[in-house]
C-alpha cells in the first residue's frame, strides 16, 4: 500500500487587522477594557506602566468597572508620595498646593487639569520630551541655572543627559521661573513645572532608597532643584512655617523637610560629592568655614546685638527655664550660634547665590530638637525663626526668595502671643511696612 501523499496545511485566513491573544481572565482592568493580553505584574502590569497610567486588579467580589470609561492619564495631583526620610514629605505633591512664585500671586493655585481637560499641553511620559521642553532646556541653560547655583548652567544640564528625573527637575524650574517672568502664560508654565516635577517623584523616591557613588551627584543636584521648587511654590501660612496645621497634613512644612533632606544625602556621600563634579553646590565661596573660623573683627550690628539679647535675657526668663530641658536649652543656644555666623558671614558678601546657600545652611544643619520645638510651637523657637528672617531677607532679590522672608516673618509673629513681641523688636523695624 503507497503512503498517502501529505497532506497540506492552508494557512488560516485573516480576517481584519486585529490582533489575537490568549483570554486573561486575571487581568487589569485597563488591559481588559482595551482587549489586549494582561502579564498580570503587580503592582502594575508591563502595559499600564508602558502607558503611565493607574494599574487596578479585580478582587474576589469586587464588581467590574465600566468597560467603557477609559483609565485616567497620570495628572500632577497623582504624585508619587515620598516618606518622610526623604527631602519630600509623604502625602505632599507639588500640584496639592500650586506652584505660584511670587507673592503677587500667592492666592492662585495650578489650573485644576481634572475639570479643564481641553489644554494645549501634552502629557508624556518619564523621559519622553518634546520641543516644548526644549525650550525650557533653553531657559534653564541661559537664565535659570545661574539663579541656582554658579557653575550650575554647565553641570547640572550635564549631569542631567544621563538622568529622566533630573531632566524633568530641571525642566520644572525653568517653568516656574518662566511662570515668575511671564505672569500671561503663568497657568501654562505652572502647569508644564508641576507635571515634570511629578513624572520626576517616582524614579526619584526609588534612587533615593539606594544612594550609590554612581548615582549620589544626581541625586543631590536633584534635591537642590526640589529646594527651589519648594521656594518658589509653597506660600501659604500652613506651609511657611515649619510645622502645618492643615489637615491634609501633619508634620515639617515641605521646605524645612527639602533642606534637611539635602543635608541627610550629603550625610550619606559627601565624601562622593565634594571629590565630584558638583562641589561647586557645597563649596561655593568661604561661608562653608562659618561655623568654625572665628566672626569677623567688626563693630557689632544691629542682627548680632539683636540675637545676643535673645541669649542673655529669652533664654534666661524664668518662666522660659523652668520649661525647658537641658537638651532644648542647648538647641536654643545652637541655633542662634549658628544664626549670628551665618548672618555676620552673609554680610561679607553681595552674591545672591551665596546669601541663598547660607540661608539654606542654617535650616538644614539647626538641631533636631530645635525643628521639634518650632513643631511645638515653643516662643523661643518662633523668636529665633523670626530672627532667622532677617537672613532670608538678604535673599530677597532671588525670584524664587521673593517675598518670602516677609511672609514667613509674619506668619511668625501672628503665632505669638502679644507678650513675646518685645523680643521681636529689631526684626518688626526691619519688616515693617512689608510684613
Amino acid at each position: 500500500m503507497e503512503d498517502p501523499a501529505p497532506r497540506v496545511e492552508r494557512p488560516p485566513t485573516i480576517k481584519g487587522s486585529r490582533r489575537t491573544h490568549t483570554k486573561s481572565r486575571q487581568g487589569c482592568f485597563e488591559c481588559k477594557r482595551r482587549k489586549v493580553k494582561c502579564d498580570e505584574e503587580k503592582p502594575h502590569c508591563s502595559g499600564c506602566a508602558k502607558r503611565l497610567i493607574p494599574c487596578q486588579y479585580p478582587v474576589a467580589g469586587q464588581v467590574s468597572r465600566e468597560r467603557d470609561a477609559p483609565a485616567p492619564v497620570l495628572r500632577p495631583e497623582w504624585s508619587h508620595h515620598l516618606s518622610i526620610s526623604s527631602p519630600y514629605p509623604a502625602g505632599i505633591s507639588p500640584r496639592d498646593h500650586g506652584a505660584v512664585p511670587s507673592s503677587a500671586a500667592s492666592s492662585r493655585s495650578l489650573p485644576d487639569v481634572s475639570k479643564s481637560p481641553v489644554l494645549p499641553l501634552p502629557t508624556r511620559g518619564v523621559g519622553n520630551f518634546g520641543m516644548e521642553d526644549m525650550a525650557l532646556w533653553h531657559q534653564f541653560v541661559t537664565a535659570t541655572a545661574a539663579t541656582v547655583a554658579k557653575a550650575g548652567e554647565k553641570e547640572l544640564p550635564l549631569q542631567a543627559l544621563g538622568c529622566d528625573y533630573l531632566m524633568h527637575g530641571i525642566l520644572a524650574t525653568a517653568a516656574l521661573h518662566l511662570a515668575y517672568l511671564d505672569p500671561a502664560q503663568q497657568d501654562k508654565y505652572n502647569y508644564l513645572a508641576a507635571h515634570h516635577q511629578d513624572l520626576a517623584l517616582g524614579p526619584f523616591r526609588q534612587a533615593m532608597s539606594n544612594i550609590t557613588p554612581e548615582n549620589c551627584n544626581q541625586v543631590f543636584a536633584f534635591s537642590i532643584l526640589m529646594v527651589v521648587f519648594n521656594y518658589a511654590s509653597f506660600r501659604s501660612p500652613e506651609h511657611l512655617l515649619p510645622f502645618s496645621n492643615a489637615s491634609s497634613y501633619k508634620g515639617l512644612s515641605s521646605w524645612v523637610v527639602c533642606l534637611r533632606g539635602c543635608a541627610s544625602i550629603f550625610q550619606q556621600a559627601g565624601s562622593h560629592i565634594m571629590s565630584g563634579p558638583l562641589r561647586f553646590l557645597i563649596a561655593q565661596e568661604d561661608w562653608t568655614s562659618s561655623f568654625t573660623a572665628p566672626p569677623p573683627r567688626t563693630p557689632p550690628t544691629e542682627d548680632d546685638e539683636s540675637l545676643q539679647y535673645l541669649s542673655d535675657n529669652l533664654l534666661g526668663l524664668p518662666s522660659v527655664k523652668s520649661s525647658t530641658t537641658v537638651e532644648a536649652m542647648e538647641a536654643y543656644t545652637d541655633a542662634i550660634f549658628r544664626l549670628r555666623r551665618l548672618l555676620a558671614a552673609s554680610s561679607q558678601t553681595t552674591d545672591i547665590v551665596s546669601r541663598r546657600a547660607m540661608s539654606s545652611v542654617w535650616a538644614a544643619t539647626v538641631p533636631d530638637t530645635f525643628v521639634w520645638l518650632l513643631n511645638e510651637q515653643r516662643p523661643p523657637a518662633l523668636i529665633i525663626m523670626g530672627h532667622y528672617c532677617l537672613l532670608l531677607k538678604k535673599c530677597d532679590a532671588c525670584w524664587y526668595m521673593e517675598h518670602r522672608a516677609y511672609d514667613l516673618f509674619e506668619a511668625v509673629r501672628q503665632s505669638l502671643a502679644e507678650e513675646w513681641l518685645p523680643y521681636l523688636e529689631h526684626p518688626l523695624r526691619v519688616f515693617k511696612g512689608r510684613s
